[in-house]
């Protein structure tokens, strides 16, 4: 029991004298210390990021990325500006696109419509027209009578129907067939055919 006492005062004296001189060690070696006490601050520094490893400060180093971050900030602004003015353009042909192909449409549509037409007009006599080369026969017969005799002729037909000969018909036949007709009828005619 007596061993035991000894071993817990002495242990006791032990931890009493390690605390005294970890209070007392900045006292005894004040050189040492400092050091420790520096390269402490040191690395709390470079924890931190107020120094850099080599002993600069950051001070300068964060005022820089702060007027580099304000640069950046500035042209991140005008990109979004700039995007925002493409998007805007790119609705508007998106718009234009639509409305050209509305009306592409609508011109496929007339077209056709013109075709049917064009189809259906018919000759002198009420007769509709009827294969290629049925017309193109009527046609030249008709074109190969004198120009007196077509110019009678020509008289009766309603525009339409000289239209649709003046396109079926050749360079020569076209030129007799615009002899036939006054002057006013024949200007008309070309009017309508180059438009």
């Amino acid at each position: 029991m007596k061993a035991l006492k000894f071993i817990g005062i002495g242990a006791g004296a032990f931890v009493g004298l390690l605390i005294l001189l970890f209070f007392l060690y900045p006292y005894i070696q004040s050189d040492k210390a400092g050091e420790v006490q520096t390269r402490q601050v040191d690395e709390e520094l470079l924890i931190r990021g107020d120094r850099l490893p080599n002993g600069v400060t950051t001070s300068g180093v964060f005022e820089n990325l702060k007027a580099e971050l304000d640069t950046l900030g500035r042209e991140r602004e005008l990109l979004l500006a700039r995007v925002d003015s493409l998007m805007d353009a790119n609705e508007q042909l998106a718009a234009e696109r639509d409305e050209l192909e509305q009306r592409s449409a609508e011109a496929a549509a007339a077209l056709e419509k013109a075709e049917s037409r064009q189809e259906s007009v018919s000759l002198a006599g009420g007769t509709s027209v009827m294969g290629d080369e049925a017309f193109s026969e009527r046609v030249k017969s008709l074109l190969n009578l004198d120009e007196e005799e077509l110019a009678e002729i020509v008289k009766h037909m309603d525009d339409d129907q000289l239209i649709l000969l003046y396109r079926n018909s050749g360079n020569m036949q076209r030129e007799k067939l615009l002899r036939s007709l006054a002057p006013p009828r024949a200007a008309k005619l070309m009017r309508t055919v180059m438009s």
